[in-house]
């Protein structure tokens, strides 16, 4: 048998962990709105005149796929060794929960920063074309999708933000496959293209923020909205919004 080690765990444990929840969550969304569900799935779907093929999920898939085995795994080999640096551990004792729950807010934001800025340098025109362009392939993306994107954004968007707050916090590797945990559940429920009732629908889940981005382009460049707020690049959601809202109150 292998011995558990640090490198093993921080390489292979986390893209194991990261190989489960991605296709598993995936393929519970896929099963339930093309399979079981699709007539039913269609009152929760935001953009309900845009569909994607079964041509285009194969696609995905299997871009997804090669940007995971040949990008998203030589990333975790090259950067265990600063993990390692930084004293990265694996082993009991493992922080306190007010230490996790710390931790995981603030990377919260951590990545609400990386994010935004380094999305939104990827919809400068001179980039868009020949890098960004790929990921909005999807006008009304599939939960899939969230990672289907040219290998210089998976890097830089994909990867980069969610390992930031581990790097900087020298978190436990607890901590961090718990942040990948909530992550990767996230970033996959807002390209679902469904906004389901309960949590998954509403506050930071909601999945019509980014949805719109994908409809839009030139909105909603963030995760959490703030920056967005505070940089303007959402009055068009906001004016959409403010819509609705109207359209509520006179049905009342």
């Amino acid at each position: 048998m292998i011995p558990l080690t640090d490198p093993i765990l921080i390489i292979f444990g986390t893209f194991i962990l990261h190989q489960l929840l991605f296709w598993i969550y995936n393929g519970i969304i896929l099963l339930f709105t093309y399979i079981i569900y699709p007539n039913r799935s269609k009152e929760y779907k935001i953009q309900k005149d845009v569909y994607v093929d079964t041509k285009q999920v194969k696609e995905c898939a299997k871009t997804v796929l090669i940007n995971q085995i040949f990008i998203l795994l030589p990333a975790l080999i090259l950067t265990c060794p600063l993990f390692l640096h930084l004293g990265v551990k694996w082993h009991i004792p493992f922080p306190p929960w007010y230490r996790i729950m710390f931790e995981l807010i603030s990377f919260l934001g951590v990545t609400e920063i990386f994010f935004y800025y380094s999305h939104l340098i990827l919809h400068f025109s001179s980039i868009y074309e020949y890098v960004h362009k790929k990921h909005h392939r999807f006008r009304a993306p599939i939960g899939i999708a969230s990672e289907y994107a040219h290998p210089i954004e998976f890097i830089i968007s994909n990867i980069g933000p969610v390992i930031v707050g581990p790097l900087l916090f020298r978190s436990h590797l607890l901590t961090t496959w718990l942040w990948i945990f909530f992550a990767l559940i996230g970033t996959i429920n807002h390209h679902s293209g469904y906004r389901l009732p309960g949590i998954l629908g509403n506050g930071l889940s909601n999945p019509a923020f980014h949805d719109f981005h994908h409809a839009q382009f030139t909105n909603n460049f963030g995760l959490l909205g703030i920056l967005d707020r505070l940089h303007g690049t959402d009055k068009a959601w906001q004016a959409k919004k403010l819509k609705q809202q109207k359209i509520k109150n006179r049905e009342k």
